[in-house]
């Protein structure tokens, strides 16, 4: 119990911190610099552009984002697993009260280019904190999660292809030098996101132990995953051992390594990275 709320803790903790660094970068240097950060934020942050270029009324982004996000959480929770969607939660409001309170602070003023490097890299690593220990940034993220899992598109390919459409209205809008210095900041942040955020990296798992078929039904009934049980022979002990086989994601390495060492403290676990997978293989919402 104490190891299990530690880890909760963890988790939130890291959310928390993810939701923090993204929203100063949207504040303090992606805001000021006109750019737009993707997803349901950007798509905000367009049409608050928009009436203000319109009425000259400024509207509170913190405030817009969160309401823009209630009927995709709503979404979420028919769809998606709980306990993803609660972390999401969680994320949506935090960053909805960092956007809103953060006060504006131009640090790189009148420097388009070095606003969407910096801009991109917090984003890129806010977000990609909150990925790695199950929780997401709200808004489309949820949609494209459940998509990946049920169409087999990837999460990257969707995001890229919703950024497009944005940066494409605001700088037919507004500005087409501010669509192109936003687009280096898109693809500065999927950058960061795929170094700090590694759940859809494929690894491979071997483990020898003599206790493969409790191991092996353990596996498979929590983590959905199939695995390969082989027999071998120690050289040194001469004893019949179970050779188990699997492919994970890298986000599920460590939950392995505990549920199998659960049941046999002497199990030889080697791991090794696999650069793709062809053929029949579960992909786990992040949970």
């Amino acid at each position: 119990m104490k190891k299990f709320l530690r880890h909760e803790a963890k988790k939130i903790i890291y959310i928390a911190l993810g939701s923090l660094i993204t929203s100063i970068g949207v504040v303090w240097f992606l805001n000021p610099a006109g750019l737009y950060t993707g997803g349901l934020t950007g798509v905000v942050q367009l049409l608050i552009n928009i009436v203000f270029k319109i009425s000259g009324n400024s509207l509170n982004l913190g405030l817009f984002v969160f309401i823009f996000n209630i009927p995709i959480l709503v979404f979420g929770v028919l769809k998606m697993n709980r306990k993803f969607i609660y972390y999401s939660i969680y994320s949506i409001i935090l960053q909805s009260l960092f956007l809103g309170l953060i006060p504006v602070t131009i640090i790189l003023e009148d420097d388009i280019l070095s606003n969407a490097l910096v801009g991109g890299i917090l984003v890129g690593v806010g977000v990609g904190i909150s990925f790695r220990v199950g929780g997401s940034s709200g808004g489309f993220d949820i949609i494209f999660q459940n998509i990946a899992l049920k169409k087999n598109v990837p999460v990257g390919t969707q995001g890229f292809t919703v950024n497009m459409i944005i940066i494409s209205i605001a700088g037919a809008i507004f500005s087409w030098p501010i669509a192109v210095y936003t687009i280096i900041r898109v693809l500065i942040t999927n950058l960061v996101i795929d170094k700090v955020h590694t759940s859809y990296n494929y690894i491979k798992i071997e483990v020898i132990t003599e206790k493969g078929d409790e191991i092996a039904q353990l596996l498979v009934d929590k983590t959905k995953h199939g695995v390969t049980v082989t027999s071998g022979k120690g050289a040194y002990s001469k004893k019949e051992k179970d050779i188990l086989i699997t492919i994970i994601s890298s986000y599920e390495l460590n939950k392995f390594i505990v549920m199998i060492k659960k049941i046999d403290e002497t199990a030889f676990i080697s791991v090794s990275t696999v650069k793709k997978v062809v053929g029949n293989f579960t992909k786990i919402v992040i949970d």
